[in-house]
């Protein structure tokens, strides 16, 4: 619940008879959800140009608060005291300022923050941090792969000579105790260009283009032309990719 306190300096009514109201405010913080326990203290007076606002006790106040609340918003709850010095520098800055048929002449506020809101703001900051750090992590793995993709799988020999090499923390590389050869080997084999990788496109594209029934009687071609030569286990596995079809 608010409170306001508002007492007169001078028993006069006149447009320059300065007015000082003091209210207490929860402004919130750019933590989430979290906000700071603040004394505000404005003083005001009747804006000369008019005209007369007879509500102008709260309008001084309302102003005041949005000035805190817009400043504050931007500032941390773990840090209390560089958020007070950024107020205060802020609305040095805006004063005077002119609202509603009165003008705020000087703000201050003091501030403080509760042992709950200070916990709940370590908590967010450890988030936000392994959140950054899980980001970090996801970033260095793309990186890897486009290494790996871009350098090794793409030209051979770069990769038998990264392979002798010390590969980088940053750029990452094979899996330490795995076999520079093998390696090798395995990028060979699936380089775009190599023979296989070439065959095995082809009769992708070819059995796409038959119809159903010329599919399997292409399979049962293929599976017949393994066993002849000898290799039943692949013709056992090309039958069993025409039964799953």
């Amino acid at each position: 619940m608010m409170r306001r306190r508002t007492r007169r300096n001078r028993p006069s009514e006149s447009t320059s008879q300065t007015w000082t109201s003091v209210f207490h405010d929860r402004p919130g913080s750019r933590d989430a959800g979290l906000s700071f326990d603040a004394v505000i203290r404005v003083e005001w007076h009747h804006s000369p140009q008019g005209p007369t606002n007879p509500d102008a006790r709260h309008a001084a106040s309302r102003a005041a608060r949005h000035l805190v609340e817009k400043q504050l918003s931007s500032e941390s709850v773990l840090r209390v005291a560089a958020a007070e010095q950024e107020l205060a520098a802020a609305l040095r800055d805006q004063l005077p300022f002119t609202r509603d048929g009165v003008e705020l002449l000087n703000i201050s506020a003091t501030l403080r923050v509760d042992d709950d809101a200070a916990e709940g703001a370590r908590l967010m900051e450890r988030a936000r941090h392994e959140f950054e750090l899980d980001e970090m992590d996801r970033r260095q793995a793309r990186a890897r792969v486009e290494f790996l993709r871009n350098e090794l799988l793409a030209n051979p020999s770069a990769a038998r000579l990264y392979a002798l090499i010390q590969s980088s923390p940053r750029l990452g590389g094979p899996p330490e105790g795995s076999d520079p050869e093998d390696l090798v080997r395995q990028i060979h084999e699936w380089h775009p260009d190599s023979r296989w990788v070439l065959v095995a496109r082809t009769l992708h594209t070819f059995v796409n283009k038959l119809s159903e029934d010329n599919a399997r009687d292409f399979l049962k071609i293929l599976g017949s032309a393994m066993t002849t030569l000898g290799h039943r286990r692949l013709a056992e596995e090309i039958s069993a990719a025409e039964e799953a079809e």
